[in-house]
């Protein structure tokens, strides 16, 4: 067994003003200068993504680390020889619907009049953007991993989808949720830690498909809660204002995305 030390350093610009240079005679880069909200406005910019992507970034460093018989756990092949040793009978079909929790605990405090960040409307939207976006990266890439599930079954175990879509899901809850409560949010995570543990127990995935799918999971919803309002800033500036133009989402044939409708007449 190998030991590993995963360390990651960020950097963050550090910007100062040389007493020699106080005296700058362009007034339009002294009033610039002098704005005191820009410069905290792009740091706390950046902290936010930072701290947004350490989680899912450090689960899918690990999750490539134990793709073979080294690190922790001797890897993903060493916990499945323990995982068969001591649960061999187990087997289930629960995770093929619990993942969908967060989302229905989401439709049930709306029903309830229990409201998250957004309006139902919106929540909807930020749903389906999230599930598109998701899907996309983990279909895509069990198409080019082309890895073989341990019970081999079939070569498409890379990341596990199931996985991904639940902390996809329990992501989308706590953005909604977890301000009013934090037992809102462990809730939500404890549905997809638990699906994700039993994609394992069912061999149906390896120790590196569920960690990898977990991290594309909550990116996935990170980055489209940060890109949400760029677009509906985008929108209100050019055609929100005069009601021409619609956001919604739709789902057909087992696809589904954003439509965007405009009104010609």
């Amino acid at each position: 067994m190998k030991n590993y030390l995963l360390l990651f350093i960020l950097f963050f610009p550090v910007t100062a003003i040389s007493n020699e240079n106080r005296f700058i005679p362009d007034t339009t880069v002294v009033e610039q200068l002098n704005d005191s909200t820009l410069k905290p406005f792009e740091e706390r910019g950046m902290l936010r993504v930072a701290r947004s992507a350490i989680v899912p970034v450090t689960m899918i460093s690990v999750g490539l680390m134990h793709m073979d018989d080294e690190g922790l756990f001797e890897g993903s092949r060493g916990l499945r020889r323990v995982v068969r040793r001591h649960y061999n009978d187990f087997t289930t079909n629960v995770d093929d619907y619990i993942y969908h929790g967060p989302v229905a605990m989401a439709v049930g405090l709306n029903l309830a009049g229990v409201h998250g960040e957004h309006h139902f409307t919106e929540q909807a939207i930020l749903l389906g953007m999230t599930h598109l976006l998701n899907r996309t990266i983990t279909n895509n890439l069990k198409s080019i991993t082309d890895i073989k599930r341990p019970n081999g079954t079939s070569r498409d175990a890379f990341p596990s989808a199931h996985t991904s879509t639940a902390f996809a899901y329990a992501t989308f809850f706590h953005k909604e949720y977890g301000a009013r409560s934090v037992w809102y949010s462990i809730a939500g995570y404890s549905f997809a830690t638990a699906t994700g543990a039993m994609r394992i127990l069912n061999d149906k995935h390896w120790l590196s498909d569920v960690l990898v799918g977990a991290g594309i999971g909550i990116l996935s919803a990170e980055a489209v809660y940060m890109i949400y309002p760029l677009i509906q800033e985008k929108i209100a500036q050019s055609h929100l204002k005069k009601k021409n133009l619609a956001m919604m989402p739709f789902y057909t044939n087992g696809a589904g995305g954003i439509a965007l409708v405009y009104r010609i007449l």
